[in-house]
């Protein structure tokens, strides 16, 4: 088991240093379906480009200030980095997007050391934002399953954490809603929201971040795709 807490300012700035040296010599790519649940009411400011704010329909306020948090179940479904494998490779990130901005990921024991590098490579583009505190967690099993009207996804057996989400009670046909033509923070392709309220959202881990539990609230899953030379084209 493994845990590094880490200053955020420090963690952010190696990241990036990482990425920029990474990407001058190392070409990589991620696809990657998320399983995604928060506390804003359906749906998350957040999707739309718009922060947590207090007080609105959208959201909610938690000890004082505006609160969106969250829990992000990923599996690669196709990845590498340089000539590291990431097929496969599930991964947690879950915290608070809001004004506390404090996050935590979480990998498998399975995990090599390679593959938690090109992780942080992806993640220091996929949410290029500025934590007030990232840590990472102890490492710990991972149960994922995503379909077309449930998924769901638990970390070291639901003890760590969980996310229930189930079809929109409000699409029409098979499925579930869709949300398509819009972007989902860093990445440049991804295959629409497909709309899934939460179930149960819960981390059950702290203090920071501090746990949480909501039921009734935003969910969706979505497959993201991004590259070291989207990146470099956004230059």
């Amino acid at each position: 088991m493994r845990g590094h807490p880490l200053v955020a300012t420090v963690l952010i700035a190696s990241l990036n240093l990482q990425a920029l040296a990474k990407e001058a010599a190392v070409d990589w790519a991620v696809n990657a379906t998320i399983i995604d649940g928060c506390s804003c009411r359906m749906l998350c400011p957040c999707i739309f480009g718009s922060p947590a704010t207090v007080g609105s329909a959208a959201t909610h306020e938690h000890a004082g200030h505006r609160s969106c948090q969250f829990n992000q179940a990923f599996r690669v479904n196709k990845g590498h980095h340089g000539k590291v494998s990431l097929d496969g490779l599930k991964f947690w990130f879950a915290g608070d997007k809001g004004d506390a901005k404090t996050v935590e990921l979480t990998f498998e024991p399975s995990a090599t050391e390679e593959q938690r590098t090109a992780i942080r490579v992806f993640m220091s583009r996929f949410l290029p934002l500025e934590w007030r505190s990232f840590t990472e967690g102890p490492d710990a099993k991972i149960d994922w399953t995503a379909g077309a009207t449930r998924a769901e996804a638990r970390l070291d057996g639901g003890r760590a954490a969980e996310v229930e989400l189930t079809r929109n009670p409000a699409a029409t046909g098979e499925g579930t809603t869709v949300i398509k033509n819009m972007s989902y923070f860093g990445s440049t392709r991804n295959d629409g929201f497909n709309i899934m309220p939460v179930e149960l959202v819960a981390y059950r881990r702290g203090p920071r971040p501090a746990p949480f539990e909501f039921r009734g609230t935003s969910g969706w899953t979505i497959t993201v795709d991004l590259s070291s030379k989207d990146v470099v084209a956004a230059r």
